[in-house]
This record gives C-alpha cells, sequence and structure tokens, in this order.
C-alpha cells in the first residue's frame, strides 16, 4: 500500500521509501522517516498534490512520490503490537 492509496483522515505508519537517493533525502528532510505515522490531511478528486500530516507539520507531496511512500494501516501495527504483548504476557 502507498501513501497515494490513504483515504482523507487516515493515518499510517511509513514502511520505505522507493526512490532514488535525492529524493529519500528530500522526504528525509519534510520528516518522513522509516516508522513515522503520517495523516492524509487532503487528497483532490482531480489530482494534484497531497497534503500529509507528518511531525505535527502539513506537507504537500506530490502523486509521484507519493506512490513511491509504503506505507500500512496504522490500525495494523497497532494490532500487532497488541498481539505481541499478549504472547510476552503468556510465557511468562
Amino acid at each position: 500500500m502507498t501513501l497515494l492509496d490513504l483515504k482523507v483522515g487516515e493515518t499510517a505508519i511509513v514502511n520505505k521509501m522507493a526512490g532514488g537517493f535525492r529524493m529519500q533525502v528530500q522526504l528525509k528532510n519534510l520528516g518522513f522517516h522509516e516508522g513515522v505515522a503520517v495523516k492524509l490531511a487532503k487528497k483532490s478528486v482531480i489530482g494534484g498534490p497531497l497534503m500529509v500530516t507528518v511531525n505535527g507539520s502539513n506537507v504537500a507531496i506530490g502523486r509521484g512520490i507519493a506512490s513511491k511512500i509504503l506505507v500500512s494501516p496504522a490500525d495494523d501495527v497497532i494490532e500487532e503490537a497488541h498481539e505481541t504483548d499478549s504472547a510476552h504476557g503468556t510465557a511468562e
């Protein structure tokens, strides 16, 4: 799943940024890192950039770049963490 696939208001965790070195540096300067939570704030129906909230700041990202940012829904990450916690709890 990519950042482009999110619906407005959804939060996701960045898994990977699949692009060239310069693009990755630029995204890191904007606050995008693996493991960081991002929220899709605005998405136009007819195209144009996406407005993404990352680390409390709104950032405009072009659709081409957004399609290279791989994410997983934040709910999936939270559920996996709970499953891991319960597994550790029963082992004690």
